[in-house]
């Protein structure tokens, strides 16, 4: 397992200063933003993501994956994102969203991914990029493992993979869909996304899902069966990415933290995930 963090809640912190705090918390990579409001802007990718690369080099600390917000070929700045990429020897790249937009739309919008992502395979290739379609909960395509599969199983495997989400996954087949949806993709997995959610009740039972709230809480608690799924990806000897997604601020948060209070988090969760690989 090649373990990473994701730079999402570090947005505060410049090469040098997110490649100190990762060296201080014993990692070796991060998953970076490349996409409007990231670390490094899609427009400006030519020049910055090296940048932001030999900035965090002066830790020891390379560029694992990127997590763009790319949907296409065709659109602005994808092609240049993905050749930055194969450039400086960065192999995994997260794509980015497509939303389901209600009951009734959901093949018409499953043949808009399939055309999207078989338009993005070729570039992928001559880039020797990897594309991971993450599997987010809620209104999203591939809201669970086995959607993510069927909108990427007609893709070259060899451009285009399973970006496996412990928490969304868990929100969306908490008893042992999960699981079966791990076994299911597991020779299609190329990265995994670390996190753990669980379901608080925010408000009145007349609101939308009588108020409940899927919010996320510390690795070592919450809905996750990391044991097993830790079990799982030894199983496999699953050698790729693993982010692990300190979202610990803001309203998606059990509690919103300080930046500070961020890092130690992810210190504590990167405990509690190395005891489990190593048992």
């Amino acid at each position: 397992m090649d373990i990473c963090v994701f730079s999402k809640h570090f947005q505060s912190m410049d090469a040098e200063a997110l490649g100190r705090t990762l060296k201080a918390l014993g990692v070796g990579g991060v998953d970076l933003t490349v996409r409007h409001g990231g670390h490094v802007e899609p427009a400006k990718v030519g020049t910055d993501l090296e940048a932001f690369q030999k900035g965090l080099a002066k830790n020891g600390i390379k560029i694992t994956m990127l997590t763009t917000s790319i949907l296409s070929a065709e659109e602005p700045n994808a092609v240049a994102v993905i050749q930055a990429a194969g450039r400086l020897g960065i192999r995994h790249i997260k794509l980015g969203y497509w939303h389901y937009k209600g009951f009734g739309s959901y093949k018409a919008m499953a043949d808009k991914v399939k055309g999207d992502l078989k338009g993005l395979v070729p570039l992928l290739k001559q880039n020797g990029v990897m594309a991971g379609f993450h599997t987010h909960s809620g209104q999203y395509m591939g809201a669970n493992a086995e959607f993510a599969l069927r909108l990427i199983e007609d893709c070259d495997p060899a451009a285009v993979g399973v970006y496996y989400d412990t928490g969304h996954c868990t929100i969306e087949g908490s008893v042992a869909g999960w699981l079966m949806g791990l076994d299911l993709v597991s020779d299609r997995l190329v990265m995994v996304a670390v996190k753990n959610l669980a379901w608080f009740r925010m408000g009145s039972p007349a609101s939308a899902r009588r108020g409940w709230r899927e919010l996320m809480v510390p690795l070592d608690s919450g809905l996750v069966d990391c044991p097993e799924f830790v079990r799982c990806l030894k199983k496999l000897d699953f050698r790729g990415p693993v982010s692990f997604h300190s979202e610990y601020q803001g309203s998606y948060s059990f509690v919103d933290m300080t930046q500070d209070q961020v890092v130690e988090q992810t210190r504590k969760d990167l405990e509690y995930f190395r005891g489990l690989a190593a048992g």
